[in-house]
């Protein structure tokens, strides 16, 4: 099962578009978000990412997990406040 966390992450990256950006938005270390994206592709199995020397990119696999994710999140925040 993915963790939400994962996922926060993963949409956060893509609008911030940067590991640094996206660590000082969610309050962490670079390396930290950079551990997390990682093993999200490894949980799914599939490249989110293109690595270059100090740059990564969204794969279009990347693109539409990024799309899938958000509307997880929006569909768990929806859950949270309907039961509330």
């Amino acid at each position: 099962m993915i963790e939400f966390y994962l996922l926060e992450e993963l949409v956060t990256y893509a609008e911030m578009g940067t590991v640094a950006k996206t660590a000082e938005k969610l309050g962490l270390t670079q390396p930290s978000v950079t551990r997390s994206l990682k093993k999200l592709e490894d949980e799914l199995g599939v490249q989110l990412f293109h690595r270059e020397p100090n740059k990564i990119t969204l794969t279009e696999t990347g693109k539409y997990a990024v799309r899938q994710a958000k509307k997880l999140l929006d569909s768990n925040l929806d859950f949270s406040k309907d039961v509330k």
